[in-house]
Protein backbone atom coordinates (compact mmCIF):
# COMPACT_ATOMS: atom_id res chain seq x y z
CA UNK A 1 0.00 0.00 0.00
CA UNK A 2 1.03 3.58 -0.91
CA UNK A 3 2.33 5.83 2.17
CA UNK A 4 0.46 8.99 2.59
CA UNK A 5 2.57 12.06 2.23
CA UNK A 6 3.53 13.32 5.27
CA UNK A 7 3.55 17.17 5.81
CA UNK A 8 5.08 19.31 8.81
CA UNK A 9 2.84 22.44 9.39
CA UNK A 10 4.36 25.22 11.36
CA UNK A 11 1.87 28.05 11.72
CA UNK A 12 3.21 31.60 12.63
CA UNK A 13 -0.09 31.96 14.48
CA UNK A 14 -3.23 29.81 16.42
CA UNK A 15 -5.73 30.93 13.56
CA UNK A 16 -3.28 29.43 10.58
CA UNK A 17 -3.11 26.26 12.31
CA UNK A 18 -7.15 25.83 12.70
CA UNK A 19 -7.24 27.07 9.27
CA UNK A 20 -4.56 24.13 7.94
CA UNK A 21 -5.87 21.94 10.27
CA UNK A 22 -9.41 21.95 8.29
CA UNK A 23 -7.70 22.11 4.35
CA UNK A 24 -5.58 19.25 5.18
CA UNK A 25 -8.42 17.40 6.45
CA UNK A 26 -9.87 17.71 2.80
CA UNK A 27 -6.58 15.36 1.01
CA UNK A 28 -7.17 11.73 1.99
CA UNK A 29 -3.59 11.38 0.61
CA UNK A 30 -1.91 13.09 3.01
CA UNK A 31 -0.52 13.31 6.66
CA UNK A 32 -0.55 16.33 8.44
CA UNK A 33 1.04 17.44 11.36
CA UNK A 34 0.59 21.17 12.84
CA UNK A 35 2.37 23.22 15.22
CA UNK A 36 2.17 26.88 16.24
CA UNK A 37 5.72 28.40 16.25
CA UNK A 38 6.85 31.97 15.09
CA UNK A 39 10.14 32.79 13.55
CA UNK A 40 13.26 31.22 15.14
CA UNK A 41 10.59 29.17 17.82
CA UNK A 42 9.39 28.12 14.52
CA UNK A 43 12.88 27.29 12.65
CA UNK A 44 14.29 25.32 15.88
CA UNK A 45 11.07 22.91 15.68
CA UNK A 46 11.44 22.34 11.55
CA UNK A 47 15.02 21.93 12.24
CA UNK A 48 14.33 18.90 15.06
CA UNK A 49 11.40 17.30 13.54
CA UNK A 50 11.74 17.25 9.88
CA UNK A 51 14.21 14.36 10.22
CA UNK A 52 11.08 12.60 11.66
CA UNK A 53 9.66 11.02 7.48
CA UNK A 54 8.30 14.12 6.61
CA UNK A 55 8.11 14.93 2.80
CA UNK A 56 7.70 18.67 2.78
CA UNK A 57 7.01 21.57 5.48
CA UNK A 58 3.89 24.60 4.95
CA UNK A 59 4.95 27.53 7.05
CA UNK A 60 4.32 31.54 6.07
CA UNK A 61 6.00 34.27 5.39
CA UNK A 62 9.49 35.53 7.43
CA UNK A 63 9.29 31.88 9.72
CA UNK A 64 9.37 29.98 6.21
CA UNK A 65 11.87 31.63 4.84
CA UNK A 66 14.25 30.87 8.16
CA UNK A 67 13.52 27.04 7.84
CA UNK A 68 14.50 27.25 4.63
CA UNK A 69 17.69 27.56 5.86
CA UNK A 70 17.53 24.97 8.55
CA UNK A 71 15.98 21.77 6.42
CA UNK A 72 17.06 20.27 3.22
CA UNK A 73 13.07 19.91 2.36
CA UNK A 74 10.82 21.72 0.44
CA UNK A 75 9.11 24.44 2.60
CA UNK A 76 6.11 26.02 1.06
CA UNK A 77 4.93 29.56 2.09
CA UNK A 78 1.31 30.38 2.72
CA UNK A 79 1.34 33.16 0.45
CA UNK A 80 -0.86 36.07 0.99
CA UNK A 81 -3.27 36.91 -2.20
CA UNK A 82 -4.56 40.21 -3.48
CA UNK A 83 -8.11 39.24 -2.19
CA UNK A 84 -6.88 38.25 1.63
CA UNK A 85 -5.38 41.69 1.53
CA UNK A 86 -8.64 43.07 -0.12
CA UNK A 87 -10.74 41.10 2.90
CA UNK A 88 -8.72 42.92 5.51
CA UNK A 89 -9.55 46.21 3.96
CA UNK A 90 -13.54 45.45 3.53
CA UNK A 91 -13.57 44.40 7.34
CA UNK A 92 -11.24 48.17 8.61
CA UNK A 93 -13.37 49.85 6.07
CA UNK A 94 -16.88 48.47 8.62
CA UNK A 95 -14.62 50.31 11.61
CA UNK A 96 -12.50 53.33 10.38
CA UNK A 97 -11.23 55.65 7.45
CA UNK A 98 -8.67 56.03 9.66
CA UNK A 99 -6.45 52.95 8.59
CA UNK A 100 -3.30 52.63 7.47
CA UNK A 101 -1.35 49.00 6.01
CA UNK A 102 2.06 48.01 7.81
CA UNK A 103 4.17 44.87 6.48
CA UNK A 104 6.84 43.53 4.66
CA UNK A 105 7.44 43.82 0.99
CA UNK A 106 5.36 40.29 0.32
CA UNK A 107 2.28 42.66 2.05
CA UNK A 108 2.84 45.64 0.99
CA UNK A 109 4.13 45.04 -2.58
CA UNK A 110 0.51 43.45 -3.22
CA UNK A 111 -1.10 46.21 -0.92
CA UNK A 112 0.43 48.86 -3.42
CA UNK A 113 -1.31 46.94 -6.39
CA UNK A 114 -4.47 46.58 -5.13
CA UNK A 115 -4.53 49.98 -4.45
CA UNK A 116 -3.59 51.56 -7.88
CA UNK A 117 -6.03 48.93 -9.36
CA UNK A 118 -9.19 50.21 -7.44
CA UNK A 119 -7.80 53.60 -7.02
CA UNK A 120 -8.02 53.05 -3.20
CA UNK A 121 -5.89 56.21 -0.99
CA UNK A 122 -4.42 54.50 1.64
CA UNK A 123 -0.84 54.79 3.49
CA UNK A 124 1.30 51.64 3.38
CA UNK A 125 4.20 51.30 5.27
CA UNK A 126 7.28 48.92 4.05
CA UNK A 127 9.49 47.13 7.06
CA UNK A 128 12.73 46.28 5.42
CA UNK A 129 16.18 45.85 6.64
CA UNK A 130 16.93 49.85 7.21
CA UNK A 131 13.61 50.63 9.54
CA UNK A 132 11.94 48.25 11.89
CA UNK A 133 8.48 47.36 12.59
CA UNK A 134 8.70 49.26 16.09
CA UNK A 135 10.08 52.32 14.61
CA UNK A 136 7.11 52.10 11.95
CA UNK A 137 4.69 51.42 14.78
CA UNK A 138 5.97 54.44 17.20
CA UNK A 139 5.83 57.02 13.96
CA UNK A 140 2.04 55.70 13.59
CA UNK A 141 1.21 56.49 16.57
CA UNK A 142 2.03 59.57 17.24
CA UNK A 143 -0.08 60.24 13.79
CA UNK A 144 -3.02 58.78 15.52
CA UNK A 145 -4.09 55.95 13.17
CA UNK A 146 -6.99 54.38 14.59
CA UNK A 147 -6.49 51.23 13.15
CA UNK A 148 -3.25 49.19 11.80
CA UNK A 149 -3.37 46.45 9.16
CA UNK A 150 -0.04 44.48 9.58
CA UNK A 151 0.82 40.47 9.37
CA UNK A 152 1.86 38.65 12.16
CA UNK A 153 5.54 39.88 13.19
CA UNK A 154 3.84 43.48 13.16
CA UNK A 155 0.70 42.60 14.79
CA UNK A 156 2.84 40.92 17.48
CA UNK A 157 4.25 44.30 18.41
CA UNK A 158 1.40 46.37 17.79
CA UNK A 159 -0.12 44.43 20.54
CA UNK A 160 2.56 44.61 22.82
CA UNK A 161 2.38 48.82 22.05
CA UNK A 162 -1.53 48.75 22.89
CA UNK A 163 -2.37 49.96 18.86
CA UNK A 164 -5.56 48.15 17.35
CA UNK A 165 -4.22 46.00 14.56
CA UNK A 166 -6.25 43.62 11.76
CA UNK A 167 -4.14 41.17 11.51
CA UNK A 168 -3.47 39.65 7.37
CA UNK A 169 -4.15 36.24 7.61
CA UNK A 170 -4.28 34.23 4.74
CA UNK A 171 -7.67 33.00 3.40
CA UNK A 172 -8.68 29.12 3.07
CA UNK A 173 -7.60 29.42 -0.91
CA UNK A 174 -4.47 30.66 -0.06
CA UNK A 175 -3.74 27.73 2.26
CA UNK A 176 -5.17 25.35 -0.50
CA UNK A 177 -2.75 26.34 -2.70
CA UNK A 178 0.20 25.59 -0.62
CA UNK A 179 -1.06 21.83 0.28
CA UNK A 180 -1.43 21.68 -3.81
CA UNK A 181 1.84 23.16 -4.47
CA UNK A 182 2.73 20.72 -1.42
CA UNK A 183 1.91 17.65 -3.27
CA UNK A 184 3.21 18.58 -6.23
CA UNK A 185 6.22 19.09 -5.59
CA UNK A 186 6.58 16.22 -3.70
CA UNK A 187 5.08 13.85 -6.62
CA UNK A 188 8.09 15.68 -8.46
CA UNK A 189 10.85 15.02 -5.93
CA UNK A 190 9.58 11.44 -5.20
CA UNK A 191 9.67 10.48 -9.33
CA UNK A 192 13.18 11.91 -9.14
CA UNK A 193 14.15 9.80 -5.68
CA UNK A 194 12.60 6.69 -7.76
CA UNK A 195 15.18 7.25 -10.69
CA UNK A 196 18.18 8.13 -8.82
CA UNK A 197 17.71 5.20 -6.92
CA UNK A 198 16.90 2.52 -10.18
CA UNK A 199 20.53 3.91 -11.42
CA UNK A 200 22.02 4.24 -8.09
CA UNK A 201 21.36 0.39 -7.46
CA UNK A 202 21.98 -0.14 -11.37
CA UNK A 203 25.71 1.18 -11.09
CA UNK A 204 25.68 -0.88 -7.55
CA UNK A 205 24.84 -4.23 -8.78
CA UNK A 206 27.82 -3.74 -11.44
CA UNK A 207 30.80 -4.01 -8.56
CA UNK A 208 32.25 -1.30 -10.03
CA UNK A 209 34.17 1.28 -8.06
CA UNK A 210 33.28 5.10 -9.45
CA UNK A 211 32.62 8.45 -7.97
CA UNK A 212 30.83 11.37 -9.70
CA UNK A 213 32.04 15.15 -8.96
CA UNK A 214 31.10 18.16 -10.45
CA UNK A 215 33.89 21.14 -11.30
CA UNK A 216 34.30 21.99 -7.67
CA UNK A 217 35.52 18.72 -6.74
CA UNK A 218 32.11 18.29 -4.69
CA UNK A 219 30.94 14.56 -4.78
CA UNK A 220 27.78 13.84 -6.08
CA UNK A 221 27.40 9.84 -5.90
CA UNK A 222 30.35 7.26 -4.35
CA UNK A 223 30.43 3.63 -4.09
CA UNK A 224 33.64 4.00 -1.66
CA UNK A 225 34.36 4.79 1.48
CA UNK A 226 34.24 8.67 2.59
CA UNK A 227 37.83 8.60 3.48
CA UNK A 228 38.74 6.69 -0.03
CA UNK A 229 36.57 9.04 -1.99
CA UNK A 230 38.22 12.08 -0.67
CA UNK A 231 41.93 10.61 -1.12
CA UNK A 232 41.02 10.35 -4.55
CA UNK A 233 39.40 13.71 -4.86
CA UNK A 234 42.97 14.96 -3.57
CA UNK A 235 45.14 13.20 -6.29
CA UNK A 236 42.60 14.32 -9.35
CA UNK A 237 43.09 18.14 -7.85
CA UNK A 238 46.83 17.60 -8.71
CA UNK A 239 46.13 16.94 -11.97
CA UNK A 240 45.96 19.10 -14.87
CA UNK A 241 42.86 19.89 -17.09
CA UNK A 242 40.36 17.36 -16.84
CA UNK A 243 38.96 17.81 -20.03
CA UNK A 244 37.83 15.29 -22.53
CA UNK A 245 38.81 11.24 -21.46
CA UNK A 246 41.48 10.85 -19.24
CA UNK A 247 43.22 7.74 -17.57
CA UNK A 248 45.79 8.36 -14.86
CA UNK A 249 47.62 5.57 -12.92
CA UNK A 250 47.62 6.23 -8.95
CA UNK A 251 49.25 4.55 -5.72
CA UNK A 252 45.84 5.18 -3.45
CA UNK A 253 46.11 3.36 -0.19
CA UNK A 254 48.98 0.93 -0.28
CA UNK A 255 47.14 0.06 -3.81
CA UNK A 256 47.69 0.64 -7.74
CA UNK A 257 45.02 1.82 -9.47
CA UNK A 258 43.82 3.35 -13.03
CA UNK A 259 41.44 6.03 -13.08
CA UNK A 260 39.72 6.68 -15.80
CA UNK A 261 38.23 10.22 -15.94
CA UNK A 262 35.64 11.54 -18.22
CA UNK A 263 33.86 14.97 -18.21
CA UNK A 264 30.37 15.34 -19.62
CA UNK A 265 27.63 18.38 -19.10
CA UNK A 266 24.30 18.50 -17.91
CA UNK A 267 22.38 21.81 -17.88
CA UNK A 268 25.33 23.19 -19.04
CA UNK A 269 27.54 22.09 -16.20
CA UNK A 270 30.19 20.79 -16.00
CA UNK A 271 30.41 17.27 -14.28
CA UNK A 272 33.12 14.09 -14.01
CA UNK A 273 32.85 10.28 -13.87
CA UNK A 274 35.99 8.53 -12.42
CA UNK A 275 35.73 4.76 -12.62
CA UNK A 276 38.66 2.57 -10.39
CA UNK A 277 40.65 -0.61 -11.59
CA UNK A 278 42.61 -2.00 -9.46
CA UNK A 279 45.85 -4.08 -10.55
CA UNK A 280 48.16 -6.65 -8.58
CA UNK A 281 51.39 -4.61 -8.09
CA UNK A 282 53.70 -4.58 -5.32
CA UNK A 283 53.11 -1.92 -2.39
CA UNK A 284 55.13 0.58 -2.34
CA UNK A 285 56.93 1.59 1.33
CA UNK A 286 59.07 4.16 2.52
CA UNK A 287 62.04 1.77 0.75
CA UNK A 288 60.78 2.11 -2.89
CA UNK A 289 62.64 -0.26 -4.80
CA UNK A 290 60.06 -0.58 -7.82
CA UNK A 291 57.34 2.14 -8.88
CA UNK A 292 54.59 1.61 -11.43
CA UNK A 293 53.34 4.66 -13.75
CA UNK A 294 51.43 4.97 -16.43
CA UNK A 295 52.40 7.05 -19.36
CA UNK A 296 49.75 10.00 -18.84
CA UNK A 297 51.00 10.51 -15.17
CA UNK A 298 54.69 10.49 -16.42
CA UNK A 299 53.45 13.12 -18.74
CA UNK A 300 51.98 15.00 -16.73
CA UNK A 301 54.62 15.08 -13.94
CA UNK A 302 57.74 16.25 -16.42
CA UNK A 303 55.33 18.54 -18.28
CA UNK A 304 55.16 20.36 -14.60
CA UNK A 305 59.46 20.48 -14.68
CA UNK A 306 60.92 23.44 -15.93
CA UNK A 307 63.62 22.38 -18.34
CA UNK A 308 62.64 18.45 -18.09
CA UNK A 309 64.36 18.61 -22.04
CA UNK A 310 66.40 21.26 -22.22
CA UNK A 311 68.93 19.56 -20.25
CA UNK A 312 68.91 17.00 -23.27
CA UNK A 313 71.57 17.39 -25.89
CA UNK A 314 70.07 17.81 -29.17
CA UNK A 315 72.18 15.24 -30.92
CA UNK A 316 70.82 12.58 -28.15
CA UNK A 317 67.01 13.81 -28.57
CA UNK A 318 67.76 13.45 -32.49
CA UNK A 319 69.64 9.97 -31.86
CA UNK A 320 66.40 8.81 -30.04
CA UNK A 321 63.94 9.85 -32.88
CA UNK A 322 65.95 8.08 -35.54
CA UNK A 323 66.86 4.91 -33.15
CA UNK A 324 62.85 3.93 -31.37
CA UNK A 325 62.10 1.93 -33.87
CA UNK A 326 65.40 -0.65 -33.64
CA UNK A 327 66.09 -1.38 -30.00
CA UNK A 328 64.28 -2.87 -27.42
CA UNK A 329 67.32 -2.29 -24.88
CA UNK A 330 69.10 1.79 -24.18
CA UNK A 331 72.29 1.76 -22.15
CA UNK A 332 72.21 6.00 -20.90
CA UNK A 333 75.32 6.09 -19.18
CA UNK A 334 77.56 9.57 -18.24
CA UNK A 335 78.76 11.55 -14.39
CA UNK A 336 76.59 12.20 -11.94
CA UNK A 337 73.79 15.38 -12.65
CA UNK A 338 73.64 14.89 -16.05
CA UNK A 339 70.26 14.28 -17.60
CA UNK A 340 70.09 10.35 -17.90
CA UNK A 341 67.07 10.32 -16.06
CA UNK A 342 65.51 12.47 -18.33
CA UNK A 343 66.53 10.66 -21.11
CA UNK A 344 65.44 7.71 -20.27
CA UNK A 345 61.46 9.37 -19.32
CA UNK A 346 62.25 10.73 -22.58
CA UNK A 347 62.50 7.78 -24.35
CA UNK A 348 59.54 5.62 -22.93
CA UNK A 349 57.29 9.26 -23.49
CA UNK A 350 58.32 9.18 -27.40
CA UNK A 351 57.59 5.77 -27.82
CA UNK A 352 54.68 4.14 -29.32
CA UNK A 353 54.67 0.61 -28.18
CA UNK A 354 55.53 -0.72 -24.70
CA UNK A 355 54.18 2.29 -22.97
CA UNK A 356 51.39 0.25 -20.75
CA UNK A 357 53.52 0.79 -17.80
CA UNK A 358 56.66 2.54 -16.44
CA UNK A 359 58.54 0.40 -13.98
CA UNK A 360 61.23 2.00 -12.40
CA UNK A 361 63.20 -0.44 -10.57
CA UNK A 362 66.10 1.41 -7.84
CA UNK A 363 68.66 -0.90 -8.04
CA UNK A 364 70.44 0.81 -4.84
CA UNK A 365 67.32 -1.27 -3.13
CA UNK A 366 67.84 -4.51 -4.26
CA UNK A 367 66.79 -7.46 -2.52
CA UNK A 368 66.39 -11.32 -3.14
CA UNK A 369 62.87 -10.30 -2.43
CA UNK A 370 62.68 -8.29 -5.61
CA UNK A 371 64.47 -11.23 -7.59
CA UNK A 372 61.56 -13.71 -6.83
CA UNK A 373 59.25 -10.42 -7.89
CA UNK A 374 60.62 -9.87 -11.26
CA UNK A 375 59.60 -12.93 -12.45
CA UNK A 376 56.73 -13.43 -10.54
CA UNK A 377 54.10 -15.62 -12.63
CA UNK A 378 51.18 -13.62 -11.53
CA UNK A 379 52.41 -10.07 -11.97
CA UNK A 380 55.90 -10.18 -12.02
CA UNK A 381 57.70 -7.43 -14.71
CA UNK A 382 59.67 -10.17 -16.70
CA UNK A 383 56.33 -11.77 -17.55
CA UNK A 384 53.72 -9.06 -18.02
CA UNK A 385 53.71 -7.37 -21.85
CA UNK A 386 54.13 -3.94 -23.13
CA UNK A 387 55.84 -1.96 -20.66
CA UNK A 388 59.24 -0.22 -20.38
CA UNK A 389 61.27 -1.58 -17.47
CA UNK A 390 63.79 1.14 -16.13
CA UNK A 391 66.68 0.28 -14.57
CA UNK A 392 67.50 3.03 -12.59
CA UNK A 393 71.14 3.54 -11.43
CA UNK A 394 72.89 -0.20 -12.81
CA UNK A 395 76.31 0.43 -11.35
CA UNK A 396 75.23 -0.40 -7.76
CA UNK A 397 74.34 -4.24 -9.10
CA UNK A 398 77.67 -6.08 -8.87
CA UNK A 399 79.24 -8.32 -11.76
CA UNK A 400 77.55 -11.05 -10.10
CA UNK A 401 74.18 -9.50 -9.95
CA UNK A 402 74.54 -7.86 -13.36
CA UNK A 403 74.98 -11.23 -14.75
CA UNK A 404 72.54 -12.65 -12.93
CA UNK A 405 69.75 -10.15 -14.24
CA UNK A 406 71.10 -10.82 -17.84
CA UNK A 407 70.30 -14.36 -17.39
CA UNK A 408 66.88 -13.94 -16.07
CA UNK A 409 66.33 -11.66 -19.37
CA UNK A 410 67.52 -14.12 -21.54
CA UNK A 411 65.59 -16.81 -19.88
CA UNK A 412 62.26 -15.11 -19.67
CA UNK A 413 62.86 -13.44 -23.30
CA UNK A 414 61.42 -10.35 -22.31
CA UNK A 415 62.97 -8.09 -24.98
CA UNK A 416 60.06 -9.87 -27.27
CA UNK A 417 57.63 -8.23 -25.64
CA UNK A 418 59.01 -5.11 -23.36
CA UNK A 419 61.55 -2.35 -23.81
CA UNK A 420 64.75 -2.11 -21.33
CA UNK A 421 66.09 0.98 -20.17
CA UNK A 422 69.58 1.28 -18.01
CA UNK A 423 70.61 4.55 -16.08
CA UNK A 424 74.62 3.77 -15.54
CA UNK A 425 76.68 6.61 -13.48
CA UNK A 426 80.40 6.47 -14.47
CA UNK A 427 81.20 8.88 -11.48
CA UNK A 428 80.21 5.95 -9.22
CA UNK A 429 81.74 2.90 -10.95
CA UNK A 430 84.42 2.37 -13.67
CA UNK A 431 84.50 -1.19 -14.24
CA UNK A 432 84.47 -1.68 -18.08
CA UNK A 433 83.05 -5.48 -17.51
CA UNK A 434 79.71 -4.05 -16.36
CA UNK A 435 79.01 -1.71 -19.34
CA UNK A 436 80.23 -4.22 -21.62
CA UNK A 437 78.18 -7.25 -20.53
CA UNK A 438 75.11 -4.77 -20.91
CA UNK A 439 76.07 -3.30 -24.48
CA UNK A 440 76.80 -6.51 -25.77
CA UNK A 441 75.06 -9.30 -24.78
CA UNK A 442 71.56 -7.15 -24.77
CA UNK A 443 72.97 -5.34 -27.97
CA UNK A 444 71.56 -2.13 -25.89
CA UNK A 445 71.60 1.71 -27.89
CA UNK A 446 74.06 3.63 -26.20
CA UNK A 447 73.21 6.97 -25.19
CA UNK A 448 75.77 9.24 -23.62
CA UNK A 449 74.64 11.49 -21.40
CA UNK A 450 77.49 14.38 -21.27
CA UNK A 451 78.63 16.58 -18.30
CA UNK A 452 78.43 20.37 -18.54
CA UNK A 453 82.25 21.07 -19.46
CA UNK A 454 81.26 19.18 -23.14
CA UNK A 455 78.77 21.47 -24.01
CA UNK A 456 80.49 25.13 -22.33
CA UNK A 457 78.87 26.77 -25.76
CA UNK A 458 75.74 25.91 -24.04
CA UNK A 459 75.53 26.60 -20.72
CA UNK A 460 75.09 30.38 -21.04
CA UNK A 461 71.64 29.56 -22.17
CA UNK A 462 71.18 26.67 -19.82
CA UNK A 463 72.51 28.94 -16.86
CA UNK A 464 69.66 31.25 -18.36
CA UNK A 465 66.50 28.65 -18.57
CA UNK A 466 67.69 27.49 -14.80
CA UNK A 467 67.82 31.55 -13.51
CA UNK A 468 64.42 31.88 -14.73
CA UNK A 469 63.12 28.26 -13.23
CA UNK A 470 64.48 29.15 -10.06
CA UNK A 471 63.12 32.45 -10.44
CA UNK A 472 59.74 31.17 -10.43
CA UNK A 473 60.19 28.32 -7.67
CA UNK A 474 61.55 30.89 -4.76
CA UNK A 475 59.53 33.76 -6.17
CA UNK A 476 62.51 36.19 -6.92
CA UNK A 477 62.74 38.10 -10.10
CA UNK A 478 66.49 38.13 -10.38
CA UNK A 479 67.36 39.66 -13.81
CA UNK A 480 70.90 37.62 -14.28
CA UNK A 481 74.51 38.51 -13.20
CA UNK A 482 76.93 40.86 -13.60
CA UNK A 483 79.42 40.37 -16.51
CA UNK A 484 82.24 39.41 -14.69
CA UNK A 485 79.96 37.30 -12.44
CA UNK A 486 78.31 35.34 -15.71
CA UNK A 487 82.47 35.49 -16.64
CA UNK A 488 83.43 33.49 -13.43
CA UNK A 489 80.18 31.35 -13.19
CA UNK A 490 80.61 29.97 -16.48
CA UNK A 491 84.34 28.98 -16.53
CA UNK A 492 83.77 27.01 -13.47
CA UNK A 493 84.52 22.93 -14.51
CA UNK A 494 81.12 21.89 -12.47
CA UNK A 495 81.85 18.11 -11.69
CA UNK A 496 78.56 17.63 -10.59
CA UNK A 497 76.90 18.75 -13.75
CA UNK A 498 73.09 19.73 -13.72
CA UNK A 499 72.58 18.79 -10.33
CA UNK A 500 75.37 21.49 -8.74
CA UNK A 501 74.74 23.78 -11.00
CA UNK A 502 71.04 24.28 -9.94
CA UNK A 503 71.54 24.10 -6.44
CA UNK A 504 74.23 26.57 -6.49
CA UNK A 505 71.88 29.32 -8.82
CA UNK A 506 69.45 28.52 -6.35
CA UNK A 507 71.82 29.80 -3.40
CA UNK A 508 73.26 32.93 -5.64
CA UNK A 509 69.48 33.91 -6.14
CA UNK A 510 68.32 33.56 -2.46
CA UNK A 511 71.33 35.59 -1.41
CA UNK A 512 71.16 37.99 -4.02
CA UNK A 513 70.01 41.89 -2.75
CA UNK A 514 69.95 43.24 -5.65
CA UNK A 515 68.15 42.45 -9.27
CA UNK A 516 71.70 41.24 -10.47
CA UNK A 517 73.62 38.68 -8.58
CA UNK A 518 77.15 39.94 -8.16
CA UNK A 519 80.72 38.93 -8.85
CA UNK A 520 81.37 38.82 -5.50
CA UNK A 521 79.10 36.20 -4.43
CA UNK A 522 79.90 34.31 -7.37
CA UNK A 523 83.66 34.17 -5.82
CA UNK A 524 82.36 33.01 -2.55
CA UNK A 525 80.21 30.12 -3.68
CA UNK A 526 82.59 29.09 -6.49
CA UNK A 527 85.51 29.16 -3.52
CA UNK A 528 83.26 26.71 -1.24
CA UNK A 529 82.50 24.38 -4.13
CA UNK A 530 86.08 24.09 -4.87
CA UNK A 531 86.70 23.40 -1.00
CA UNK A 532 84.06 20.61 -1.57
CA UNK A 533 85.79 18.93 -4.42
CA UNK A 534 88.53 19.51 -3.45
CA UNK A 535 87.94 17.52 -0.03
CA UNK A 536 85.96 14.94 -1.63
CA UNK A 537 88.81 14.33 -3.94
CA UNK A 538 91.27 13.81 -1.78
CA UNK A 539 91.58 10.28 -0.39
CA UNK A 540 94.27 10.40 2.17
CA UNK A 541 95.90 13.65 3.82
CA UNK A 542 99.06 13.91 5.44
CA UNK A 543 99.61 16.25 8.53
CA UNK A 544 102.81 17.79 9.42
CA UNK A 545 102.23 17.66 13.44
CA UNK A 546 104.73 17.74 16.11
CA UNK A 547 102.02 16.23 18.77
CA UNK A 548 100.74 13.23 16.96
CA UNK A 549 97.80 13.95 19.05
CA UNK A 550 97.03 17.40 17.63
CA UNK A 551 93.24 17.17 15.53
CA UNK A 552 93.79 18.75 12.15
CA UNK A 553 92.09 22.37 12.10
CA UNK A 554 90.10 24.19 9.28
CA UNK A 555 93.42 25.98 8.48
CA UNK A 556 95.08 22.31 8.50
CA UNK A 557 92.25 21.46 5.90
CA UNK A 558 92.42 24.46 3.90
CA UNK A 559 96.28 24.33 3.20
CA UNK A 560 96.66 20.38 2.60
CA UNK A 561 93.89 21.73 -0.43
CA UNK A 562 96.13 24.64 -1.56
CA UNK A 563 99.10 22.59 -1.97
CA UNK A 564 97.51 20.03 -3.51
CA UNK A 565 96.17 22.44 -6.25
CA UNK A 566 99.53 24.06 -6.38
CA UNK A 567 100.97 20.55 -7.00
CA UNK A 568 98.43 19.91 -9.89
CA UNK A 569 99.64 23.19 -11.50
CA UNK A 570 103.14 22.44 -11.22
CA UNK A 571 103.76 24.88 -8.23
CA UNK A 572 101.86 28.42 -10.54
CA UNK A 573 100.80 30.45 -7.73
CA UNK A 574 99.23 32.83 -9.91
CA UNK A 575 96.91 29.75 -12.04
CA UNK A 576 96.34 27.95 -8.24
CA UNK A 577 94.63 31.58 -6.85
CA UNK A 578 92.77 31.80 -9.91
CA UNK A 579 91.66 28.60 -9.58
CA UNK A 580 91.01 28.17 -5.92
CA UNK A 581 89.14 31.97 -6.31
CA UNK A 582 91.18 33.90 -3.30
CA UNK A 583 94.11 36.21 -3.69
CA UNK A 584 97.74 35.61 -4.06
CA UNK A 585 98.61 36.98 -0.80
CA UNK A 586 96.04 34.84 0.89
CA UNK A 587 97.17 32.06 -0.59
CA UNK A 588 101.18 33.21 0.02
CA UNK A 589 100.24 33.30 3.89
CA UNK A 590 98.55 29.63 4.16
CA UNK A 591 101.96 28.39 2.48
CA UNK A 592 104.14 30.77 4.75
CA UNK A 593 102.26 30.16 8.08
CA UNK A 594 102.66 26.88 9.93
CA UNK A 595 105.95 26.13 8.36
Amino acid sequence: MKRPIKILGIAPYEELNHSMQRISEQYTDIESTIYTADLVEGQSLAEKLYSDGYDAIISRGGTAKLIRKVVPLPVIDVSLSIYDILSAIRLAENYTKNFTIVGYPSITEKAHLLCDILGYNITIYTINENISASEVLDSLSEKHYELILCDAITNHIAQLKSLNTILITSGFESIKNAYEDALSIVKHVNQAKLEKDVLEKGILSQNQEMLLFNKSYTIEFSNLTATFTQEIIKNLQTKRHLTGLHQYYSQLQNKFFTLDVRQYTVNHETHYSCFLTGHNVPVTTSRTDIYYQKKSEVADIFSKKLLFTQLIPESVKQTLKNAKEDYHSYLIFGERGTAKKNIAHQIYLDQTKNNNYLITINCKLVTDKLWKFLVNATNGPFVDVHNTIFFENIEQLSLAAITRLLSLIEMTNVLHHNRLLFTYDTTQSDDSAKLNQLVNQLHSAKIYASAIRERKNELNIITTLILNKMNIECNKDIMGFEPKALEAFLAFDWPGNFNQLQDCIKELLINASTHYISEHQVTELLYKERLIQNFSSMKVMNFTTKNILHQPTLFDYTKEIIINVLDQNGGNQTKTAQQLGISRTTLWRYLKDGN
